[in-house]
């Protein structure tokens, strides 16, 4: 053997002995990091340990993702052996989640590689410019809230609407999501006339829906539109466009709305800002002091959960209240399927993200035929709703003066809406109560869309 081999035999062994040498015990070994022993055994035996790659900081292991696994199961349960209206809630949940993680980062893709040292320095030093910049420039600061008033129970301050032309008052109760009586009530000039309105006149409104400030803008008449078409693209209805309209147009539209032509120069309002400080403040979860239990005993209704039948005294008198003048409309028919109020004492209601309070409540839409006694809510479809019952008890529940909205899915609004124009009411009343037609993003009327609400409606209370 050479003798240089002999000596770079001699180094191995030195090194392996003074290794088992200092070995030390087996609970002291966990303490020594890998990438010293790697280092080490690379000084002693140099090209016998590969050299370690260009970036060996392990990739942390990824978290397993069991977000809201168990609460998503449970939605999953209740879904299948309780009734389909509960999917509404679920899906309001998974829209606020699906948010959340969209303001987010991005995870990694599986099996990506990490970042390099030096990528990883830059980030560092990129982020702490971040953190510098935004601590120089902070977000401007959300406009005051002034308080509520008392006028709106204090859920609301009170706002100051400006009279535009052709506005009447149930199209102002609607853009607030109010009643026509509540204008009144807080606006004595107009009890004895309430349709003595004037452009730029100011009236008082407590506001369920956040008040938006409106820009005019023009609107020239292209090939192929009319009113209907002009009307949906901004948010409107028909007698709502040709009504702003202003001078020979306006008083040729007023004469035949079909005479309008390619070119004309219409006159158009869009909202443009929302005033979030006057709107009312989230009040879906909470606590029920003292919880009246809406009694099962009925002629008129069954309650599919009683002990979730809890609510405010105010709003278990409203329930009947509304169920009773329903029945003196309509007495035949199937009996009122009242659905989840809030559990005995409130608090969190699985699926429901509302429910909480004692001062919501589902009710099932009116089916005719073999559909007419099931107890479970029902989709609504062309065969087997009964448009005018399900009219008839929603009414019934809006004029108890105590429901501060009805949710319900744009598509049977429309039905609905569609019917009772047939049957003669008042232009007024369908712009106070619905959003249709307006679309379903647009804040408008009592009765406002809300996905999930296609076999029953929603409706919540004032206290």
């Amino acid at each position: 053997m050479p003798l240089s081999a002999k000596f770079r035999l001699h180094r191995v062994l030195l090194a392996i002995l003074a290794l088992g040498v200092a070995q030390p015990s087996a609970g002291l070994a966990a303490e020594v990091p890998r990438s010293v022993r790697d280092k080490s055994l690379e000084i002693l035996l140099p090209q016998v340990v590969d050299p370690p790659p260009e970036d060996d900081a392990a990739a942390p292991a990824a978290e397993e993702d069991d977000t809201d696994g168990a609460d998503a199961a449970d939605a999953a349960h209740d879904a299948e052996h309780e009734e389909a209206s509960q999917g509404d809630d679920a899906a309001l949940e998974e829209e606020d989640a699906g948010a959340a993680e969209a303001s987010g980062e991005e995870p990694p893709l599986p099996g990506a590689r990490p970042k390099s040292r030096s990528s990883r320095s830059k980030s560092k030093s990129t982020s702490k410019k971040k953190m510098s910049a935004s601590r120089e420039s902070k977000p401007a600061a959300a406009p005051k809230r002034p308080k509520g008033a008392k006028e709106c129970d204090y859920r609301t301050p009170i706002y100051e609407h400006e009279v535009v032309k052709g506005e009447h008052l149930g199209a102002i109760a609607g853009r607030y999501g109010v009643r026509r009586a509540d204008i009144l009530a807080l606006n004595d000039a107009l009890k004895k006339n309430p349709n003595l309105l004037r452009p730029g006149q100011k009236l008082r409104v407590c506001p369920e829906i956040a008040p938006r400030t409106r820009q005019e803008i023009e609107h020239v008449v292209a090939k192929g539109e009319n009113p209907t078409l002009i009307a949906k693209k901004y948010g409107i209805t028909v007698d709502e466009l040709l009504g702003l309209q202003r001078g020979k147009l306006g008083k040729r539209l007023a004469a035949n709305p079909r005479s309008l032509q390619i070119g004309d120069r219409m006159v158009v309002l869009i909202d443009v800002e929302e005033k979030l400080e006057f709107a009312p403040a989230e009040e879906t979860r909470g606590i029920l002091r003292a919880s009246v239990q809406l009694p099962t005993a009925s002629k008129h209704y069954l309650v599919k959960r009683p002990y979730l039948a809890y609510g405010t005294p105010r709003t278990i008198k409203a329930i009947q209240a509304a169920i009773s003048r329903y029945k003196q409309r309509k007495p035949a028919g199937p009996k009122v399927h009242v659905g989840d109020i809030s559990k005995k004492g409130g608090g969190p209601l699985k699926p429901h993200r509302s429910h909480q309070k004692g001062v919501d409540v589902d009710i099932g839409l009116v089916h005719k035929g073999i559909l007419a006694g099931e107890k479970r809510f029902v989709a609504a479809n062309a065969q087997t709703l009964d448009v005018a019952r399900t009219w008839a008890l929603i009414k019934a529940f809006a004029d108890t003066k105590e429901v501060r909205a009805i949710f319900l899915d744009y598509q049977v609004q429309k039905t609905l809406y569609e019917y009772a124009r047939r049957k003669g009411v008042s232009e007024e009343t369908l712009d106070e109560l619905f959003q249709y037609p307006r679309g379903k993003g647009r804040g408008h009327g009592l009765i406002r869309h809300w996905n999930g609400h296609r076999n029953h409606f929603h409706v919540r209370f004032r206290g």
